[in-house]
């Protein structure tokens, strides 16, 4: 017989995941009693022996945190993770990042990864595709506090820090009406997280608003680069009532936008405005500089990390939500 069983060892003979036969084996966690009978019984037969001084190390509190995010490229995460990274080292702690990849099956193979790190908590933004925070109750099984960041499960009980995308939206819908701009259009993405239903709420309810049309034709959807803004800008500008002005899902849609219209010879601002949202560095690259929706990053980093600290010291996941006010960072695009 083997030396040295391990709780994989006992996971794999039993078909079972490793997170579910570790809960099992310590009486912890949400596991039928069945089911723990049944592992305790194989762990038996296979020799198992826990490593006494190994759950000693594991059970003390780290000083390891984790980032989880969808995707590391755009810029919006990229700067929250070296932020919040930041921060956190000069408090001592050291953070572990991962990428989901807008998967929600990967998201949930990093959850249960996280229990394994000793993580003593976890700051998230879930994929396009996660409704429910079901998985995420592995960290709570644990006592692993847990706090969403920009992205939320729709229906979830968590704490967590947002922006007001709605608003965001409908201020700079209102910042182009200011400058004389009266048909406006939207360029969405095909995701579906709910985030970008409330940017395109904003959009509708700041038309509704200023009594400016919602024609249907003037929401254009697509993919999420800045490709996608160039192709959508070309599809908008091809309705016979044009518009004058386009609010971009994210700043890269925003600079494919403005990459269009000055091929095809359109004046930006003077015959079409464009706003994106990000506030992307990429914005000052292009001619002219693109108007942005900034959502402030610093003041979403500053209160996820606090937020995460209160629950890791009282060790209760309340409901507690944050919501940050955007800003619109006005250059030469509107």
């Amino acid at each position: 017989m083997k030396n040295n069983i391990t709780i994989k060892d006992v996971a794999r003979e039993l078909g079972i995941h490793h997170v579910t036969v570790s809960r099992a084996l310590r009486d912890t966690g949400s596991v039928k009693k069945e089911t723990r009978e049944l592992i305790k019984e194989k762990a038996n037969e296979l020799g198992y022996k826990p490593n006494r001084l190994a759950q000693d190390f594991r059970n003390k509190r780290s000083n390891v945190l984790a980032v989880v995010v969808p995707d590391i490229r755009p810029y919006f995460f990229a700067k929250f993770v070296s932020d919040f990274m930041e921060t956190a080292q000069e408090a001592g702690y050291t953070v572990m990042i991962f990428q989901s990849s807008e998967k929600p099956g990967f998201e949930k193979e990093i959850i249960d990864s996280l229990i394994g790190y000793r993580v003593s908590g976890v700051v998230a933004s879930v994929t396009k595709d996660t409704i429910h925070e079901g998985h995420f109750d592995a960290l709570k099984d644990e006592n692993i506090p847990y706090v969403f960041f920009d992205r939320a499960p729709e229906e979830s009980s968590a704490p967590q820090v947002l922006v007001n995308n709605h608003q965001g939206a409908y201020d700079a819908v209102k910042a182009m009406v200011e400058s004389g701009k009266s048909r406006i259009a939207y360029i969405s993405t095909h995701y579906k997280h709910q985030i970008f239903g409330e940017r395109l709420a904003g959009y509708k309810q700041a038309l509704k608003d200023y009594g400016l049309p919602d024609d249907p034709k003037l929401v254009a959807e697509g993919g999420f680069f800045m490709k996608d803004g160039f192709e959508l800008a070309q599809q908008l500008m091809g309705l016979k009532e044009k518009p004058d002005g386009i609010l971009a899902v994210r700043d890269e849609i925003g600079i494919g936008v403005i990459k269009y219209l000055k091929k095809a010879g359109i004046r930006v601002p003077e015959d079409v405005a464009v706003i994106g949202f990000d506030n992307d560095p990429m914005g000052i690259a292009c001619e002219p500089e693109l108007t942005t929706v900034q959502q402030c990053i610093p003041s979403m980093v500053s209160s996820s990390f606090d937020l995460l600290l209160g629950h890791m010291d009282n060790k209760v996941m309340d409901f507690e939500k944050k919501i940050i006010e955007p800003k619109i960072i006005f250059r030469g695009s509107a």
